[in-house]
């Protein structure tokens, strides 16, 4: 009888995913909650209930669960952070994640749920509204950006003899501005322009100050500006063909002669590999029938399509971020 033998593969994944779903819900609540700013010293769970005005045994056992994750210690009663909430769960670290989790719960909430009826019905028709760059928004991609993607970029473009001699930069959808911040930073020379929708440059302004200047408009509508030594992207080309082809082309008539283009974007390459990507694209098609993440080979093609050669590809990703970058030419006489 099958039943009495051990099943021919190990099926802990299956119950692994499961917890994970689990686990998230618990983080994003105590995040929601701002439950680890309680715990900078030891504490125990009815003191931080009654602080936050929460139910003590829940709280409690969330506590608990926090433990079994690894984001809380316990001793003798008393609950403290780990290295890991130290460094981004707590509120007034530099490396807070507490946005981006906000994002990743609202996501799929509003998003993941309607995979069942697109499955069965196809894409649902979702109308990109500019209502989503909020202010959790851009937040979230700010802290999305210093975990990884930011200094790793850096690290790369600081090498760049083209990029420490260029004298006009501009940072095409730009969000928050850190990038913009950076690129000023490693290179002083450098007249440094952020452009982004209006409602975006407000939340921009914060991060930047006086020190990037900043552009508001629609670059798939409006002039972006032109004379332009480098034009970096990143994370905003996720659009279907015709549409990414008309920014690119707007893009190569904004650079100076042997200008760059340096993108930063999710490809997919290795279902596995690129599994983070590999979900974000099946995530846009729950509600569109454009495919907008490509292989890093399909975007080249595209890029030398629009008149530009390219001149490197590095892969600056991490599991959590498998993104590529990009580097194209804008060759005199193409």
């Amino acid at each position: 009888m099958k039943y009495l033998e051990y099943p021919p593969e190990d099926p802990s994944v299956i119950s692994e995913l499961a917890q994970s779903v689990e686990k998230f819900i618990i983080l994003a609540t105590a995040v929601e909650h701002k439950l680890f700013d309680h715990f900078k010293k030891p504490k125990s769970a009815e003191e931080v209930a009654k602080e936050l005005k929460l139910d003590e045994r829940i709280t409690k056992k969330v506590c608990n669960a926090l433990v079994a994750s690894g984001f809380l210690k316990e001793a003798n009663g008393k609950y403290s952070l780990t290295k890991v909430s130290k460094v981004f769960l707590v509120s007034d670290s530099p490396y807070y994640q507490g946005n981006l989790i906000k994002l990743y719960k609202r996501t799929r909430e509003e998003r993941w749920r309607k995979l069942e009826e697109a499955l069965k019905s196809g894409p649902l028709g979702f109308q990109r509204t500019h209502s989503v760059f909020d202010e959790g928004f851009i937040l979230a991609m700010a802290e999305g950006a210093i975990r990884w993607d930011l200094p790793r970029t850096v690290e790369i473009l600081r090498e760049m003899p083209e990029f420490m001699k260029a004298k006009k930069l501009l940072d095409l959808g730009g969000g928050h501005g850190l990038y913009a911040l950076a690129f000023k930073e490693i290179n002083p020379e450098l007249d440094v322009y952020l452009f982004d929708l209006p409602q975006v440059i407000k939340v921009a302004r914060k991060f930047v100050g006086n020190k990037v200047k900043l552009i508001a408009g629609d670059f798939t509508k409006d002039d972006i500006g032109s004379n332009y030594d480098i034009i970096f992207a990143s994370d905003v080309f996720y659009r279907g063909v015709e549409e990414l082809e008309s920014v690119l082309r707007k893009v190569y008539s904004s650079l100076n002669e042997n200008g760059l283009l340096i993108t930063k974007h999710w490809h997919i390459d290795n279902l596995r590999e690129d599994a983070t990507a590999v979900f974000f694209d099946l995530m846009f098609s729950i509600f569109e029938d454009v495919d907008r993440v490509y292989s890093t080979p399909d975007f080249c093609d595209i890029l030398e399509s629009c008149g530009f050669s390219i001149v490197d590809i590095y892969d600056v990703g991490e599991s959590y971020s498998p993104s590529k970058m990009v580097i194209a030419k804008k060759v005199a006489g193409r």
